[in-house]
């Protein structure tokens, strides 16, 4: 069965008494590189001293100030250390901390200022020094990485994707390295010509790609999950894991042995066995809004999750003089704003909540802390953003009725 969960800042005191949890308070707020050109946080972990790495383009375009691809701060959101770009353009789209205190970033860079944008790995020390860095090309096209995972050999599995030559053409790019960073295997999917590779996870002694795209078994166009044994051979892959229209944007492990996903437009969680096969899935609506976009989830300490992203423009109808009904919607000019969304293990909805700040702003990544509460990183009118959030208060009442079905 699948459920329908509205949510709106309209509906919120109409909703929340079915919440089981109060939506956690604001504690704190911090902007970063507000003199840069362009800066925005884009993934956000904790890493096993409890400090958060942050991976991240902070850029400015006149090269008069140090371009950085990470960051390691406290908690209290102070910065410990930054990592400046070895290639040019680069930008840290996903990273790990690693049980040693390192740290490694995947995103895409320029080998030279002349040379086509490539898929580009970082490896990190613990106190900030690069260890080694190197891009990934194929010197016709362009090529991104959007996720890196951590294999049992100290080596890496990454995902991106390999772009045509088209404003939209491309194929999924899986590439496994050593610790080095050297390649041992890639594998370019897809057929359709649009084609991705989201993200990337090692579970079950396989190799997980969250993928968009179709190839001549995965007749159908959208979100499937492909596996691979650590050699690069392919295992199989999931025919009908979401609706054919979604973009995937992440997933997670989940305590049972399968997968929890979340996807972008129209913002879907779906939960999966290890197989990849459906178990539930629930649609989110951020209502009455447009272009609403979900980007990362996270398991929680009690094996829930809590998923984060942006809603579009607050609209309302247009109406032509002399007619009785609204022919188009208008932007009001209010904001795009962050929310986040607090699920149970099971896909119930504790809370809900949008960051209005009367100016945009977005998140990209959120973690939970030791302690409790969050910590959400994205990005605010051009600058780098983290917003602090106090453990939710109230009692857990049991699995809260969906408003339709």
């Amino acid at each position: 069965m699948r459920k329908v969960i509205l949510f709106s800042v309209f509906a919120f005191v109409a909703v929340s008494s079915a919440l089981a949890l109060d939506p956690p308070a604001k504690m704190w707020e911090k902007w970063y590189y507000t003199q840069y050109d362009y800066a925005y946080f884009r993934d956000i972990e904790l890493t096993p001293s409890a400090d958060l790495f942050v991976t991240c383009l902070v850029y400015d375009y006149g090269s008069s100030l140090e371009n950085y691809v990470a960051l390691l701060l406290d908690q209290d959101g102070d910065v410990i250390w930054e990592v400046p770009h070895e290639f040019a353009g680069a930008i840290g789209f996903d990273g790990a901390a690693l049980p040693d205190g390192s740290f490694i970033v995947v995103g895409s860079a320029h080998e030279h200022a002349d040379s086509s944008l490539a898929l580009y790995v970082h490896k990190i020390g613990s106190d900030g020094t690069t260890e080694w860095a190197d891009v990934y090309d194929y010197p016709e096209t362009k090529e991104e990485a959007y996720g890196v995972t951590v294999l049992p050999d100290g080596g890496y599995a990454v995902c991106g994707r390999v772009n045509g030559t088209g404003n939209i053409e491309g194929q999924a790019w899986i590439l496994r390295t050593d610790a080095n960073g050297d390649t041992l295997w890639t594998d370019v999917w897809g057929e359709a010509p649009v084609n991705w590779g989201k993200s990337v996870l090692f579970s079950n002694d396989m190799i997980c790609v969250l993928t968009f795209g179709c190839d001549d078994t995965l007749t159908t166009l959208g979100t499937h999950l492909l596996f691979y044994d650590l050699d690069g051979t392919y295992i199989h892959g999931t025919e009908d894991v979401l609706l054919t229209s979604e973009h995937p944007a992440a997933f997670v492990d989940a305590s049972d042995g399968g997968y929890t996903l979340v996807t972008k437009a129209t913002p879907e969680i779906v939960h999966t066995d290890s197989l990849g096969e459906i178990l539930w899935w629930y649609t989110i609506t951020v209502s009455p809004v447009t272009d609403q976009e979900g980007y990362g989830i996270r398991t929680t300490m009690d094996d829930g999750y809590v998923f984060c992203g942006w809603d579009g423009k607050w609209l309302e109808p247009r109406v032509t003089p002399g007619c009785n009904a609204p022919i188009a919607e208008a932007d009001t000019g209010s904001t795009e704003d962050g929310w986040l969304v607090r699920f149970d293990s099971e896909g119930n909805e504790l809370w809900n909540f949008r960051n209005e700040m009367g100016h945009d702003n977005h998140f990209y990544s959120v973690v939970q802390l030791p302690a409790g509460g969050y910590i959400a990183a994205g990005t605010y009118t051009g600058s780098g953003y983290l917003v602090r959030y106090a453990p939710e208060t109230g009692i857990e009442e049991g699995p809260p009725s969906p408003l339709s079905t």
